[in-house]
Order: structure tokens, then sequence, then C-alpha cells
């Protein structure tokens, strides 16, 4: 049996399988992709080679602070054409994005284009995001245009506790006399903008959730950082050296006729 899936997955260029040690095999993204096609042709043998628009169920890995922000709107625009589309959507720390990708439980991933290790992965961008501070509406440099590290020095400083997000801001830190231990670390975006909103301290982002107000309604103030920051790419990642599933192919085609990159 093993060496007839290894045959079939060195057919298809695909990776229908995963294996765990001591747990035997677990179908992977493409494998479930390749299962309902088959259904789908032994159901409707009549219909073998006629044009359809790629139906089935997409698998994506996606940055918690990222996935509620551009997915929706992707996955819906991509489906309202295509009848029978499926999701399964994982969030995963950055840390965690390429693994997912690259042991074939999710085909596509949405991410930030840093700590991916290129290799076998390929990228389209989708956006490219700033870091600004997010204060309270009532802080005394609220109405400012843009806010220079400098001038947040008096103040508490609230950050994701996240290794990938730690290390983003580590740099902004050490220029304000901070470590991360010296921060109020919280276990989420929402939390960290709630806090903010309510008046504990500032944070910092590269995300920006619309509109500016935290879950339980209070309002916060994004503004960019001066001078510039370098910006981080929002991407799409795959495997390169693997071939799609055919839904994933045409989502990533619509992704990229809608890319900023």
């Amino acid at each position: 049996m093993s060496s007839a899936i290894a045959e079939l997955e060195r057919i298809l260029g695909r990776k229908l399988f995963r294996r765990k040690t001591g747990h035997g095999l677990e179908i992977t993204a493409a494998g479930r992709q390749l299962l309902i096609e088959a259904r789908t042709i032994l159901s409707a043998a009549g219909a073998i080679g006629a044009e359809r628009s790629p139906a089935g169920e997409i698998a994506v890995a996606c940055f918690r602070d990222l996935g509620a922000i551009y997915l929706p709107r992707l996955l819906t625009g991509y489906a309202a054409t295509r009848e029978g589309l499926s999701f399964r959507i994982l969030e995963a720390d950055l840390a965690d994005i390429r693994g997912l990708i690259l042991d074939g439980r999710c085909e596509l991933g949405l991410t930030y284009d840093t700590g991916l290790e290129r290799g076998d992965l390929k990228t389209t961008c989708i956006d490219r995001l700033s870091p600004h501070v997010l204060m309270p509406k009532s802080h005394r440099l609220s109405g400012r245009s843009s806010v220079a590290l400098d001038d947040l020095k008096q103040d508490r400083v609230i950050l994701e506790n996240y290794p990938s997000t730690i290390s983003f801001f580590l740099p902004f830190l050490a220029r304000l006399g901070l470590s991360d231990r010296d921060c109020q670390m919280v276990p989420s975006f929402e939390m960290q903008r709630s806090l903010v909103a309510n008046g504990w301290g500032v944070g910092f982002s590269y995300a920006r959730p619309a509109p500016d107000l935290a879950h339980d309604g209070a309002e916060l103030v994004c503004r960019p950082l001066r001078p510039a920051e370098p910006g981080l790419d929002v991407v799409l990642v795959h495997l390169g050296t693997q071939t799609l599933s055919p839904t994933a192919q045409a989502f990533l085609k619509f992704v990229q006729a809608r890319s900023t990159g």
C-alpha cells in the first residue's frame, strides 16, 4: 500500500498523505482535493471533459494578525462565481506557517514576507504595510499626523507575547531604552488594541484593522512613525515544487490578478 501511495504521489507531483510516526497516515489538503475530484468524476462520468470552474476545498494557513483582514474578502470574492467551494483556515504564528506548507497540511499561506527561508517557497505580494503606533484617542500625541519614537519614552508599551512579534519590535524598544521584559505582554492582537484604546499604554503594529475601534467599542488612534520605518510585504505563499490542486491554482491566479505587488 505504501509503495502504491508513493508511486501515485510521484505521478501526480503532490503530497497526498503526511506520515506520522506511531500514528499512520494523515491526508493532506492535496489528498483531500484529489478525493473530491475522484468522487466528482465517479458520480458524474458524463461530465468528464466538460469545462467547469475549479471548486473544492482550499486549505490556507494564515498569520493570526493578518487572516481576518485579508482572507474573508479574498475567499468570498473567489467563491462568488464558483459553486461547491469550501475552505479550511488554520491560524498560526509566523514561525509555524512555513511548516504547515512544507508538510502538506495547507497548500497556501497568508503571512508577512519575513522568516520564510524562501528555498522552494514562492510568494505573491498582496499588500505592503508600514509600522505605526497605537494610542488611545485621549493620548497627548493623538492629534499629530506622525509620531517620533523619542516622544514615547514616558509611555508604557503593550506588546503581543509571540516570538515573531517581539522580534519585529525589539529595535524599536531598544531605541526607547527598553527590552521586552519592560513591556506589558498580552496574548493577542485584539487584547493589545483594547488595552491601548482604554488608556493602558501604547503599542506598535504593522497590521491595521478597520475601523480604529477595539472590541469593546473604545476608540484608538493609529499614526505612522517618524521618520518612516521599512515596511513588510503581506504575501500568499505556496510550495513551488508541488503541483497545486486545481482549486488552489485558480485561487492563486485570482489573488495574483488583484495583487498590488
